[in-house]
């Protein structure tokens, strides 16, 4: 039985492939080391802002090179590093990611990515975006909910939710008065092109 909730990863991602894209995926427009596909197939297209291999293509993922309606799924784990305070990220993630100094900033580019997906998948075809929910200038920001309704409003549908806990999180600099639930868990939005 698939179950929406998984503490693994791999196994998680496994699930979602079994169920939407059991040819594999088409591209993943943020491929970095390619951690995802240790333990499953690697996807045909692989892009980044910053290739660390030669069979990575440098693109941007609003921005894309594929023709209209050319590809049937879609892999989005972009990095969540938003509201840094100086001039890039720092921090174990920060020193290898580009960020967004605010929050809206990173929604904007997640905005324009989502276009573009729209654009270049078939009818029918998925993107599967791995988010996050964060908490900046001590503001909620509940990225998955902003992710969905955009979506739907591109012409997306929003056909299932999985969320991955984790069994442990790097704890930040700033967490001695704590306002807000640490968000232990990120989702993974799967979204059918109509």
């Amino acid at each position: 039985m698939i179950k929406s909730v998984n503490d693994n990863q791999p196994n998680l991602i496994k699930d979602i492939l079994a169920l939407y894209c059991p040819n594999g995926i088409d591209l993943d427009p943020t491929y970095s080391k390619g951690n995802f596909y240790k333990s499953i197939e690697q996807p045909r297209l692989k892009s980044d802002l910053f290739p660390q291999s030669s069979d990575v293509i440098g693109s941007d993922a609003a921005q894309l090179w594929l023709e209209d309606s050319s590809i049937s799924s879609i892999m989005f784990d972009p990095p969540f590093v938003a509201g840094h305070t100086k001039e890039k990220p720092t921090g174990i993630i920060g020193e290898r990611f580009h960020g967004f100094r605010y929050v809206p900033d990173l929604w904007e580019w997640y905005d324009k990515c989502l276009t573009e997906f729209h654009r270049v998948l078939k009818k029918d075809g998925v993107l599967i975006f791995k988010c996050q929910d964060t908490i900046s200038s001590g503001k909620q920001w509940l990225s998955h909910v902003h992710i969905i309704n955009k979506a739907e409003e591109i012409g997306f549908y929003s056909k299932d939710l999985f969320i991955l806990t984790a069994k442990s999180r790097i704890i930040g600099h700033n967490h001695q008065n704590q306002q807000h639930a640490r968000k232990f868990h990120s989702y993974f939005l799967v979204l059918e092109k109509t």
